[in-house]
C-alpha cells in the first residue's frame, strides 16, 4: 500500500488546469515526484473548498468539517450537483463507508432533482449493505414527499429498490414507495417491480409480527445459504408467530421456504391440508343443511293436546239418616256432571304451577353465559383492551365519546369531519377519536356508517388496513360498516391505495361475518 505521501492527489496550476504527476509537461517546476488521482473537474467557485477536503483527507478529526463545507458550497445551485457527485466519487473511490457515513440526504435530492444519481447510487447501496433502516428509511421518506417532480427511471428504480430493502422492518414505509413509484415504472422493464412486489407481499406475511421477528426475518431472507440455527429463544417466537400468519400457497412464502427449518415446512403444509378438509367437510355439511331445510315442507306446529286434571270423585258411604243420604246422592250427581267443564285447565295456564319460576331461571341464565363465553372472538378481547389503553393515553377524548354514544350524526357531523377549532384535522387527537369510535362503535347507525368513511378519507395506508382487519368478525358490531367502507374506499381512492391494499380491501369487504 502505497504510503500517505505518495496517495494520488489533485494538482491545480495558477491557470486552474489539472495536470497529472504522470502527463507529459507534469515534471517541469515540481520538486517531487507525486502520484495525482484524475478528478473531474469542478466549476471555479468550488475549488478552494475542494481543495481544503483533499488536505483533510489525511486527517480524519478535520475531514467532517471539510467535507461539510464543501457540500454546502456545492449543493446550492442544482447545476453544480452532477460536478459535486461525480467528484465526490472519485476522490473517495475507495473510502465508500467513510463517504456514506457523511452524506446527508438534503444533497442527495438535490442531486437527483438535478437529473444526476452518482452519489445517491453509491451511498444507498452501502447503507443497504450496512443494514442502515434509518438513513435508508429517511431517504424514502424524502422521495416520497418530493416524488411528483422526479419521475426518470433511475429515480424510480432507487424507489423500487428501497422497497425491496424495507419491506420486511418497513413495511408502511416500503408500501407507500411502492404505490408511487408503480406508475411509472416503464412497460419494457418489470423485473425490479415484481421483486419489490414479492419482497412486499413477504413483508406484508410478518407484518403483524413483533418487531425483533420482523428483523430477524429481513435478515434471514436475505441470507438463504446461510445455514441458520433455530434452537433460541427468539427464533422459536419467529416460527411461532410465523405459523398463525403464513400460507404456503402465498407468492412471497418461497422466500421462507428457503430458510425455515424443513421438518417444519412439511408441519405446515400438513396441517393446512388438515385445515383444508376440516373447512371443506364443515361447508359441504352447511350447505347440504341449507339444502335439506329448502326442500322440506314447512311444517305446521301440532297444538299441544289440552290436559285435563279431574278431583278425585268420593263416593260417601251409606249412614243410617235418610236425609243425609238423600243430600250426599243429589250433590255426587251435580259434581259427576260439572266436573268436565269446571275443573278443565285453560290453554294459557302453564302445564308445571308448581313449579317456581325462580327454580328455572338460574340454569338458563348460567347455560346462556356459557355459550356466551364459547363463542367470544379473540379479537373481541383485543378490542377491549385496545379500548382502555387508549382511554388511558387521551382521557380528554372520553367526554366526546360518551356524547357521540348517545347523539346523532346532524349534531356531531363537523366534529366528526374535522371541521371545529376544538378538535380540527390536524390535531393527533382527531385520529385517535376515529380510532376510539372503531374500537367502541356508537350507537346511531348513520354515525358508524360514517366513522370508517371519514377515516379512510383521513388515511390510506396499511394501519387503516390492519385496523380493518381485527374488526371485522362474526358478532362486530360495526363489521358491516367496515366492510362498506373497505369496498368503497378501494374504487374512490384507487390511485392512493397500491395493488396490494386494494387486495386487502377486496379480502375484507369479502368477508363472511355471519354467526357460525
Amino acid at each position: 500500500m502505497a504510503s500517505a505521501s505518495s496517495q494520488e492527489l489533485p494538482l491545480f496550476t495558477e491557470a486552474g488546469l489539472e495536470l497529472s504527476a504522470n502527463q507529459p509537461g507534469a515534471q517541469e517546476g515540481m520538486t517531487a515526484q507525486v502520484p495525482v488521482r484524475n478528478l473531474p473537474e469542478l466549476p471555479p467557485e468550488l475549488k478552494q473548498v475542494a481543495k481544503s477536503l483533499e488536505k483533510a483527507m489525511h486527517d480524519p478529526g478535520s475531514l467532517p468539517g471539510a467535507f461539510s463545507n464543501f457540500c454546502g458550497a456545492a449543493y446550492v445551485k442544482p447545476d453544480w450537483a452532477g460536478y459535486a457527485s461525480e467528484y465526490l466519487a472519485a476522490l473517495f473511490d475507495e473510502q465508500e463507508d467513510t463517504l456514506a457515513e457523511m452524506t446527508r440526504i438534503p444533497d442527495l435530492i438535490i442531486e437527483l432533482g438535478s437529473g444526476h444519481y452518482t452519489l445517491t447510487f453509491m451511498v444507498a447501496s452501502r447503507w443497504a449493505a450496512k443494514a442502515d433502516l434509518a438513513r435508508l428509511t429517511r431517504l424514502a421518506e424524502a422521495l416520497i414527499a418530493t416524488q411528483s417532480k422526479m419521475r426518470s427511471p433511475e429515480v424510480v428504480d432507487l424507489m423500487l429498490a428501497l422497497t425491496t430493502s424495507l419491506a420486511i422492518s418497513r413495511y408502511s414505509r416500503a408500501e407507500q414507495l411502492l404505490s408511487a413509484a408503480e406508475p411509472y415504472v416503464p412497460g419494457d422493464d418489470k423485473d425490479a417491480l415484481l421483486e419489490a412486489q414479492l419482497w412486499l407481499d413477504a413483508g406484508c406475511i410478518v407484518r403483524g409480527c413483533t418487531q425483533e421477528a420482523r428483523e430477524l426475518w429481513d435478515q434471514r431472507l436475505r441470507r438463504p445459504r446461510v445455514a441458520w440455527t433455530w434452537e433460541g429463544r427468539e427464533e422459536c417466537a419467529a416460527l411461532a408467530q410465523l405459523s398463525d400468519c403464513l400460507d404456503t400457497g402465498y407468492t412471497a412464502a418461497t422466500l421462507f421456504k428457503a430458510v425455515v427449518p424443513a421438518g417444519w415446512w412439511d408441519l405446515l403444509v400438513v396441517r393446512e391440508k388438515e385445515r383444508a378438509v376440516h373447512e371443506n367437510a364443515l361447508a359441504a355439511a352447511k350447505a347440504y343443511a341449507k339444502e335439506q331445510r329448502e326442500q322440506r315442507p314447512e311444517e305446521v306446529p301440532h297444538e299441544q293436546p289440552r290436559q285435563i286434571v279431574r278431583q278425585p270423585i268420593i263416593i260417601w258411604r251409606g249412614i243410617p239418616f235418610f236425609v243425609g243420604g238423600l243430600v250426599g246422592a243429589w250433590a255426587l250427581l251435580l259434581g259427576i256432571w260439572i266436573s268436565p267443564f269446571d275443573l278443565e285447565r285453560t290453554p294459557t295456564q302453564p302445564v308445571a304451577q308448581t313449579v317456581s319460576p325462580s327454580a328455572t331461571v338460574p340454569a338458563a341464565s348460567s347455560a346462556k353465559t356459557v355459550q356466551a363465553s364459547s363463542t367470544v372472538h379473540p379479537h373481541a378481547a383485543w378490542r377491549k383492551e385496545q379500548t382502555a389503553s387508549l382511554a388511558a393515553e387521551v382521557p380528554e377524548l372520553r367526554a366526546w365519546v360518551e356524547k357521540i354514544e348517545i347523539g346523532e350524526w346532524p349534531a356531531y357531523e363537523s366534529l366528526l369531519k374535522g371541521q371545529t377549532p376544538q378538535l380540527p384535522q390536524e390535531d393527533a387527537r382527531y385520529q385517535k377519536l376515529l380510532l376510539w369510535l372503531h374500537l367502541d362503535p356508537p350507537s346511531n347507525a348513520e354515525i358508524r356508517r360514517q366513522v370508517p368513511l371519514l377515516l379512510a378519507e383521513l388515511r390510506q395506508d396499511s394501519t387503516v388496513i390492519e385496523l380493518w382487519e381485527k374488526l371485522v368478525y362474526p358478532g362486530s358490531l360495526n363489521a358491516g360498516d367496515i366492510q362498506a367502507a373497505a369496498l368503497r374506499t378501494q374504487h374512490d381512492k384507487k390511485d392512493a391505495w397500491s395493488a396490494t391494499q386494494r387486495f386487502q380491501l377486496a379480502s375484507i369487504a369479502k368477508r363472511n361475518i355471519a354467526s357460525p
